[in-house]
């Protein structure tokens, strides 16, 4: 078993690097359409089901209906996921995660926030550095590459997307996608 979880591992590592050299050397464009950015959260957040059932994670939405936006969905979908799988990683002994997709003045904003220990001032810009790790220890083994904010980093600045992350540390941390349109 050991064997397999190691192999797996190094599997989702590589995967991971592939992955980020596409995305920032722009060998693989985004392939942009008109997507529905309410269904894309809702289809991350099925991904997560199973800790739900198994491992009881809390997982609170708030999601408008009919928010959408120009992006490549397939690219898009695996950042809202890394976004939120770094929650799982880091939020508290409440194993609690909220995601908000809320419409705005003008336009929407999704929010993934935890109830973890949060991130020192001056952590925070490095957190989207590839193999970035926390120097705080935390209650549960992390999982993951270390490549989740990075991936998430690349594929938010190819679409020309704000983002960032409010953290208060002993509170948690909610990190931030604000798309500028809607339709």
């Amino acid at each position: 078993q050991v064997i397999i979880n190691e192999s797996d591992r190094l599997a989702s590592l590589v995967s991971d690097v592939l992955d980020l050299s596409k995305i920032s050397s722009g060998i693989q464009p985004l392939q942009l359409q008109l997507a529905d950015i309410s269904d894309c959260v809702r289809d991350a957040l099925k991904r997560f089901d199973y800790l739900k059932e198994t491992q009881g994670y809390c997982f609170e939405t708030e999601i408008e209906d009919g928010l959408f936006a120009t992006v490549d969905e397939l690219r898009l979908g695996q950042a809202i996921y890394n976004l939120i799988g770094n929650a799982v990683n880091y939020t508290g002994e409440d194993k609690r995660i909220i995601v908000r997709l809320k419409r705005e003045t003008e336009g929407f904003r999704l929010t993934v926030q935890d109830t973890g220990a949060g991130i020192k001032p001056e952590e925070i810009k490095g957190i989207w550095d590839r193999y970035y790790r926390s120097t705080s220890t935390h209650k549960r083994p992390v999982q993951g590459t270390g490549l989740g904010l990075s991936i998430v980093k690349a594929v938010l600045e190819n679409h020309g997307l704000d983002f960032g992350v409010n953290s208060v540390v002993g509170e948690g941390s909610t990190f931030y996608v604000y798309f500028p349109e809607f339709v």
